[in-house]
This record gives structure tokens, sequence and C-alpha cells, in this order.
């Protein structure tokens, strides 16, 4: 999606997710995945080891598995993804109006459906 960097891979909340350490390399190499723990860049770096393996498949995401995933050959870092688990924004339907032409303008935008935890919207007028 725009805006988001090449190494972010969006995933909804339920669905399953493979993420893939190298495209091409050798076959009879250990790959080892890590995901770093919230907060671990401040407290030291820890981080939680994963299954082995070129892919990493999540089944039914949640919000929580929103992350950092490192993959690892012999200690040497190959890859790292973020991983960022919401519900795509829903196209927003915005109305103003004005009760008369002396007072504000008032807009609203009613959701559907509760956002994902750190949505944020800006309304440019």
């Amino acid at each position: 999606p725009p805006g988001l960097s090449r190494d972010t891979v969006l995933g909804r909340p339920g669905a399953n997710v493979t993420l893939t350490c190298q495209d091409k390399g050798p076959v009879n190499v250990t790959v080892s995945w890590q995901m770093e723990e919230r907060g671990a860049a401040a407290v030291g770096g820890r981080s939680r080891r994963l299954a082995e393996g070129n892919a990493l498949l999540l089944r039914r995401l949640r919000y929580e598995d929103s992350g950092r995933y490192s993959c690892y050959v012999g200690g040497r870092l190959l890859r790292s993804l973020r991983l960022l688990v919401e519900e795509p924004p829903e196209t927003p339907r915005v109305s103003c109006y004005r009760r008369s032409h002396d007072k504000d303008v008032l807009c609203e935008w009613p959701l559907r459906a509760k956002p994902s935890p750190g949505t944020r919207a800006m309304l440019w007028v």
C-alpha cells in the first residue's frame, strides 16, 4: 500500500500471513526467525525465538502479532520485516453543514466499525 515502507507487511486480524526470508539462496542452511518484543529496542534488545525455515507462517493474526520479525543464518541477519496487523481503513463519508451563516461549520464522520488500534485521521478543510 502507498505510504508504507517496502519492509512492511500488512495483515488483517484473523488472516494467515507468510513471511519469506530469502527469495533465492542456499537450501542447505538453517534459517531461524525471531520477533523483537515491544519496547525491546529501549530495554536492551530482547527477542523471542520462533520457528526455523525460510518461510514463517503466522496463523490467525491478532493485533498483538504486530512487530519486527527478523531471519538469521548462523547469527547473521538476512532480513527484517515489520508486520502491521490492522483492519484496512474504511472510506470516509464526511458530511458538513452550517446551521446559519453566522455559525461554525460542523463536520461529522460516522464510523461503521471501530478502527484498529493506532488509527489516526485528519480532516483538511
